[in-house]
């Protein structure tokens, strides 16, 4: 056969897969099935493991079978594999040759066949998928060739057969010598069996195309492998070891010759390709450097040969936690993978000497000539792909998680990788540092010599041979330097060649139109310029810590806490848990690494990385690190003009300037400080660079461009992050510092403001990517002057936030005093920064008003005064501007308004102090005024600007319209909001509004409210647009007006409040009134529905004096609900009286829950009964239809997430239970009569939702399934009862009508009975019951494990509950039966009654058992052997994992639980449960853990 056994099936399901004429999509299939195959098999590991179990067989009964014996059995199972067809049988043949095979083609089929492409980039990724995943004996699988029992048995009988005769009585060392010649006999017989074979097959794909290409990768290997076939069998090692060596020899060499031939064919190609391309000028501007294949090809070769060599260079140890030494005779990984390169490139010079001499008279010069060309660039391609592979396969990125970046860990002892690790970053195999970046400089030089030559040995030969580089050289270095950046620090000499002389080239970044630079080979030059800038600054980025090098170092993936990147802020945060096994890893892995002070190596490589970090940056902006400090004038010079000429402002330029900014300006920082401490000598350029830097950021905030300005945004909260980690500013970069932040936040402000006309027409929807930046500069400038960490500085410094928010206030004030002056609105930009400001003002007037100083009392009074001068030019603006002009700068006075009323609330407490200063006289004078004037305009922009002025689109897109008085993404009017802010931010700031504002306030919103509602009967039902505000945002003001009111009446014998509240109520109590008599149409609900929603928004108080003394109306609306339910029917018709129905149901739940917060009446503990049962029972109708029937109330327009779900009035209760108890201490008789209703709530309604879940109908399919949410809310409502019986110890004031046992044992009956109604195995809508996969199953396990923990009686109730219903075959004593069953139940729910993850909740539930049996573990585990074994006519309640098991399975299982309870090790029952029952459910069909219902209903 002239070609492997594998490659025409290969070739052609490739050709089917990647062929656009192939349009058969079952052969496209099948193809792809064929390649997954194809990669992933591994005959030698199916014939070991085949071999293994003949093995167990055989000598379990005949420890005297001989080797024949088992060759014959396996050649019957192997004939038997092949009849069945299984689906390795089509895969028989080597693998590693077909793939090599195809890379040894010429280069010439590419440009013929597109096809080749595509067989060429599966064929490297297969190679080095291959060589990642397995070992080296089954990666290079060439004997498969011969078949199973042929080739890949034979080796393996012949391996066990030296073993076999090798009896472990025998003394080793006698037995060592016999054994080295027997296994090297078998290794020279594979060795000259398959080397030619090798060759004459890989020879076959090209003997027909001598004419095709300048080299033929065949006859190269045949040339390399007859200078190097006779050393492959040298020295005496065992036989696994031998074959090891071997075959890792023969992979690096062939790997070797496939990347030199793939090289030399992308030269030879793109030779063709030009030449052809000069007689198409059109089509000059498509010519591309490479074919698309080749540095896919030859990075995937790199990588393959990388992980070999580390495979060869270190062997696993037998203590897996021991990093273990290299092997003696092999070199280390660079100059092994050199090596493996050279031996190929001095074979090509043979090969090429040959070829020359044998056709002489035939080739002419320019041939001669094209094939020198390629050799060298095959040379130098093929070392820069595996100097750039080697760290991207070996080490791990510091701070990254395993999988981030792209970055795939290999399969490999992770003690061999920890082991190459400690190489590549020391150099010395150790993990120290000393003279660091040892392997890093070696790269360095290995490159250099590739490119330039073996005599370029000296720092100042390189620096000087750098200049005569070509593009194509200089891009080749600059991208294994960026490899390696990515993962070790860059030596300083290093970056002073590579940034400083080289990259500098390449880093000019005016536009330049000469035919050098715009070149293909310039620009990917410039490009890996750049790419090595950023892996620089990223490697020292400020989140890096000493933690993520040292993890990285020892080969262990860091947390998702950590990144070296950006990018990783967003990712989700490290758990507790995550970290303390990262902990562990770290401890166990550096206790063994021969490191020298390894955490002290870390700290010195994280500074290294920061200093090169900053060096590289000086160089780039043309600093001199030299003793002068100077920089340079040239203002093309790097990245000096990059940020601020527009014609080299692009993206890439720009986000390096800002990776740099992030990285090096916190460590100059630093540098800076520790300097004037003391601890190291300052230099010159360190100032000089930081403010090129920070004027670099500036320039980014000014950009036209919003994405360009974007970039600064994480520079400048790094920056500020950096700067508050000092208490005060004392250093002049500190202050350089905080006036270039105060700087770019104002700039970035100015350049995110609406644009002009932007508010023309405000029924546009708004400009989405405007809002996006609006918000995200907010959150910069919040940040800059963020005061969170509380520091304020002294009274003689100030701390940098102290300075950014001085500055900021006083740049504001400034702005807004200059337009009053002109009688003019103040920038909307300038009142948009002062919003944004709300929060580190809150907090410093909280610290004010604890310990006032006078330049607090400053800021303060300044900030005020801009707020309230900006409500007064709008308050007077009515008059004379139109709505487009005020409305985008009275949205934003309000939203500060509202967003520092903790700030109002600190002055008034301020205010209310004994004794105040002249300057604290004048802030109080300040704010009194500010708040009248903000209240004004409140109230005035509540009734004067609509809340939308055309349709929302808020559904559609995240913003809204530009007309709407939202804030961004909001959903009420900001005056309204600002009013409820104000009102109830604290007591004390209610009271000054009553005062400053004067006695009128009240009558003023009362109108106002009025005003509102007008407009809104004026406008259709359900309509909120064109005049007023939407019916929430009028609940604001009433709910203002009723706390208000409230708390006059309670502090001052002022009747006005009440006279006024009365007058408000009574409104909606009249329309309810009024709507009573009439028919019950849709139009009738809504009113109701709008009127009870507005008796819900009055203080609760006043509802709970409603429903102690009710009235028709209270009834009207109640009976309504109630005669909801009667009306079911079993269409899906859409009805618009449910519609408006499901909102009154809505309605009726806030009234019913305010009266709930302030009491539970009798009145409203039947009202609540009624409701509940009317709904359980008219869901068991439902069910009792079946899951197939519509509803015209458990439909999704009536009953889902959109309005409120079924069950929804047990929260209402369940909420007032948490009331209850917080008053138990001072009203105990009140409070216990609020229980007793509660109690008499659930009571009533325990028959009913208990025969409605455990109704078994499937889950519902054509209607809204009711029993999930119901028994979610039954069942939290249940567990906080629990909760508050145990914990309060309320059992011994209640009466024996009052006992709970009976209710929670029932409770507590239901949950387990369905856990018993599912069937086990996967998710099936057929199964009996409801689904049991959602929130409900959360709440039931929560119940559950609080209920068990009452008390006996519970236990019991709940047993005579599950023996009144179900005969079981063997019953026990009551208390007995009850842990019983609940134990048989948690079995069952971990064999697939529950979802997999509700597998989490069993520990705590477990525990709660344990307790409740006494915490005797005896009884404990005999309750479980129990529950093993309980039946119910004939079938083990525990599931059927327990009902064929041995005794021996069981007794593990138990002996398992009794150690984890005797060691508390109450998590590691999980996986004792799993194990026992039937391991994780994979594939089961249910969904992942969800979250609790919402059970919001106030915007319906």
């Amino acid at each position: 056969m002239d070609q492997p056994v594998l490659l025409p099936k290969l070739q052609t399901a490739l050709s089917c897969l990647y062929n656009s004429h192939h349009t058969n999509e079952q052969h496209r299939h099948e193809a792809h099935q064929f390649l997954l195959t194809f990669k992933s098999s591994n005959l030698r590991r199916l014939v070991v493991s085949r071999l293994q179990s003949q093995k167990d067989r055989t000598t379990t009964n005949n420890h005297d079978s001989n080797i024949n014996n088992i060759i014959d059995a396996f050649s019957f199972e192997n004939d038997l594999q092949r009849h069945a067809q299984d689906s390795s049988a089509h895969t028989i043949g080597s693998i590693y040759l077909s793939c090599l095979a195809l890379l040894l083609a010429s280069s010439h089929q590419i440009l013929n066949n597109i096809d080749c492409t595509h067989e060429r980039i599966f064929a490297a990724q297969t190679l080095n998928h291959r060589c990642r995943s397995i070992k080296l004996v089954e990666s290079f699988d060439i004997e498969a060739e011969d078949g199973l029992e042929c080739g890949v048995a034979r080796i393996v009988l012949a391996w066990e057969d030296e073993k076999r005769r090798s009896p472990n009585n025998v003394a080793v060392d006698a037995d060592n010598g016999g054994r080295a010649a027997k296994s090297k006999i078998v290794l020279n017989a594979w060795i000259e069996r398959y080397v030619p074979m090798l060759v004459h097959r890989c020879n076959g794909m090209t003997n027909n195309n001598h004419h095709a290409s300048l080299c033929h990768g065949g006859q190269l290997l045949a040339v390399v492998l007859e200078r190097h076939s006779s050393s492959l069998l040298l020295g005496n090692e065992d036989e696994e070891r031998g074959e090891e060596r071997i075959k890792g020899n023969l992979t690096m060499l062939t790997l070797a010759v496939a990347l030199y031939a793939c090289a030399f064919a992308e030269y030879e190609e793109e030779y063709y390709f030009s030449r052809q391309l000069k007689h198409q000028q059109e089509q000059q501007q498509q010519q591309q450097l490479r074919t698309p294949w080749a540095n896919t090809v030859l990075s995937e070769l790199g990588s393959a040969l990388s992980i070999t060599a580390l495979r060869i260079r270190y062997r696993p140890t037998q203590n897996n936690q021991d990093t273990p030494s290299s092997e003696p005779s092999v070199p280390p990984l660079i100059d092994l993978l050199i090596h493996s390169i050279r031996v190929v490139a001095d074979a090509a010079s043979i090969y090429f000497s040959q070829k020359q001499q044998q056709h002489q008279h035939s080739q002419d010069n320019t041939m001669q000539t094209l094939a020198q060309s390629c050799h060298t660039h095959a040379i130098k391609r093929s070392i820069a792909a595996c100097l750039m592979s080697l760290p991207e396969t070996v080490l791990l990125p510091p701070g990254s998680d395993r999988g981030e970046d792209n970055h795939r860990i290999p399969s490999i002892d992770r003690a061999c990788l920890r082991a190459a690790s400690l190489e590549l970053r020391s150099g010395n195999g150790k993990g120290t540092t000393e003279g660091g970046g040892a392997v890093m400089e070696k790269m360095w030089m290995e490159i250099i010599k590739s490119e330039l030559g073996e005599n370029v040995n000296q720092y100042e030969d390189v620096a000087h041979a750098m200049a005569r580089l070509d593009d194509a050289s200089a891009s080749r270095i600059l991208e294994c330097c960026e490899s390696w950046a990515r993962f070790v620090w860059v030596p300083l000499h290093v970056i002073d060649v590579t940034v400083g002389t080289l990259g500098l080239r390449y880093l000019s970044v005016w536009q330049d139109d000469t035919p050098a630079k715009q070149s293909k080979h310039y620009q990917k030059a410039q490009q890996c310029a750049f790419q090595y800038l950023v892996s620089i600054f990223e490697g020292a980025s400020p989140s890096l810590t000493v933690e993520d090098i040292l993890s990285a170092t020892l080969g262990i993936a860091a947390g998702k806490g950590g990144g070296s990147s950006s990018k990783s802020s967003t990712k989700k945060k490290q758990g507790n848990k995550s970290k303390k096994r990262q902990e562990r890893r770290l401890e166990r892995a550096n206790g063994n690494v021969d490191v020298a002070e390894p955490t002290c190596s870390a700290e010195l490589e994280l500074l290294q990385r920061k200093y090169s970090a900053s060096v590289a940056a000086a160089a780039v902006l043309g600093v001199s690190v030299r003793q002068d400090g100077s920089s340079s004038e040239d203002t093309t010079f790097g990245l000096r003009s990059a940020a601020s000429t527009p014609s080299t402002s692009t993206h890439g330029i720009c986000s390096t300037v800002s990776i740099l900014a992030t990285s090096v300006s916190p460590h100059l920082l630093w540098l800076e400080r520790s300097a004037n401490d003391g601890h190291r000598p300052s230099e010159h350029w360190w100032l000089t660079l930081f403010s090129l830097i920070l004027e670099s950021v500036r320039r980014l905030c000014q950009s036209s461009n919003r994405d360009i300005r974007a970039l600064a945004y994480e520079p400048l909260m790094i920056l500020h992050e950096s700067l508050n980690s000092t208490p005060v500013v004392r250093l002049r970069m500190e202050q350089i510092a905080v006036d270039a932040v105060c700087e770019c936040a104002l700039a970035l402000s100015v350049s995110c403001r609406y644009p002009d006309c932007y508010f023309l027409d405000l029924a546009m929807d708004n400009d989405e990517d405007v809002e996006f930046e609006r918000n995200d500069v907010r959150d910069v400038v919040r940040s800059v002057s963020s005061l969170d960490s509380g520091n304020f500085g002294t009274a003689e410094h100030k701390s940098p936030s102290m300075l950014i928010l001085e500055h900021l206030v006083n740049s504001c004030n400034e702005s807004i005093q200059a337009t009053a002056q002109h009688n003019l609105l103040p920038p909307e930009s300038v009142v948009h920064t002062l919003s944004a400001l709300a929060k580190p003002l809150n907090k410093l007037g909280t610290k004010y008003a604890d310990q006032p100083t006078q330049n607090d009392c400053q800021i303060l009074m300044i900030s005020v005064l801009a707020l309230g001068s900006v409500c007064e030019r709008l308050n007077l603006s009515f008059r004379s501007e139109s709505l487009s002009q005020i409305l985008p700068v009275s949205r934003l006075a309000l939203m500060g308004l509202a967003s520092l009323s903790p700030l109002f609330s600190s002055l008034v407490s301020v205010k209310l102090r004994s004794t105040t200063s002249n300057v604290e006289k004048q802030l109080n004078h300040a704010f009194d005024n500010t708040l009248k004037v903000a209240l004004q305009h409140a109230i005035m922009s509540s009734a004067k600007i609509p809340e939308l002025a055309a349709e929302s689109t808020l559904k559609i897109t995240r913003y809204d319209i530009r007309g709407a008085m939202r804030g961004p993404g909001g959903e009420d009017h900001v005056g309204c909001i600002a009013l409820m802010r104000l009102s109830f931010e604290s007591d004390n700031l209610a009271f000054a509004m009553l005062s400053i504002y004067g006695s009128s306030l009240l009558r003023d919103l009362a109108s106002l409210h009025q005003e509102l509602k007008t407009l809104e009967n004026n406008r259709p039902p359900g309509r909120d647009h064109g005049i007023g505000v939407a019916p929430i945002s009028r609940r604001l003001v009433l709910r203002t007006i009723s706390h208000l009111c409230m708390l006059q009446m309670k502090t001052s014998g002022d009747e006005s409040g009440r006279i006024i509240l009365q007058e408000l109520l009574q409104v909606p109590l009249s329309e309810i009134s009024f709507q009573k008599d009439l028919h019950v149409t849709s139009d009738k609900l809504f009113r109701l529905c709008e009127s009870t929603f507005d008796l819900a928004s009055f203080d609760s108080i006043a509802i709970a004096d409603l429903f102690n003394n009710p009235t028709s109306e209270l009834g009207c609306v109640f009976e309504c609900v109630l005669s909801g339910y009667s009306r079911l029917s079993f269409s899906a018709d859409f009805d618009p009286w449910f519609a408006q129905w499901a909102r009154l149901r809505g309605a009726a739940l806030c009234l019913l829950g305010s009266c709930f917060k302030q009491s539970v009446t009798d009145y409203s503990s039947e009202v609540a009964s009624a409701v509940i049962r009317a709904e359980c029972d008219a869901a068991v109708c439902q069910c009792d239809q079946g899951p197939l029937s519509g509803s015209n109330i458990f439909n999704s327009n009536v009953v889902g997430d959109e309005v409120l779900h079924a069950g929804a009035y047990f929260v209402a209760i369940k909420d007032s239970l948490g009331r209850i108890v917080s008053n138990l201490n001072t009203g105990l008789e009140e409070a216990l009569a609020e229980l007793r209703r509660c109690l008499a709530i659930l009571k009533r309604s325990a028959v009913a939702v208990h025969s409605l879940l455990l109704n078994k109908s499937s889950e519902a399919t054509s209607h809204t399934d009711p029993r999930p949410t119901v028994a979610e809310a039954w069942f939290l409502t249940m567990a906080s009862l629990v909760s508050i019986f145990r914990g309060a110890n309320l059992v011994s004031h209640l009466t024996s009508d009052d006992r709970i046992e009976h209710l929670i044992g029932d409770a507590l009956y239901v949950s387990i009975a369905l856990m018993f109604m599912k069937d086990l195995g996967n998710k099936n809508p057929e199964r009996s019951g409801m689904s049991l996969d959602g929130p409900h199953t959360l709440a039931m396990m929560d119940f559950m494990t609080e209920a068990i923990l009452f008390g006996p009686g519970v236990l019991a109730a709940s047993a005579r509950s599950f023996t009144t219903q179900t005969q079981l075959d063997h019953p026990l004593q009551s208390e007995e039966l009850g842990a019983t069953i609940i134990a048989a139940g948690l079995l069952r729910a971990a064999s697939g009654a529950l979802p997999p993850w509700a597998v989490e909740l069993t520990p705590p539930l477990i525990r709660s058992l344990f307790i409740a049996l006494g915490n005797n573990c005896d009884i404990f585990i005999q309750t479980l052997k129990n529950a093993t074994k309980i039946e119910c006519s004939g079938n083990i309640l525990a599931g059927r994992y327990f009902e064929h098991v041995s005794s021996v399975h069981i007794d593990s299982f138990l002996s398992k639980m009794r150690d984890a309870c005797n060691r508390g090790e109450w998590n590691k029952i999980k996986s004792v449960l799993k194990s026992a029952c039937g391991g994780k459910k994979k594939d089961s069909g249910f969904n992942l853990k969800p979250q609790y219902t919402c059970w919001e209903c106030e915007r319906l």
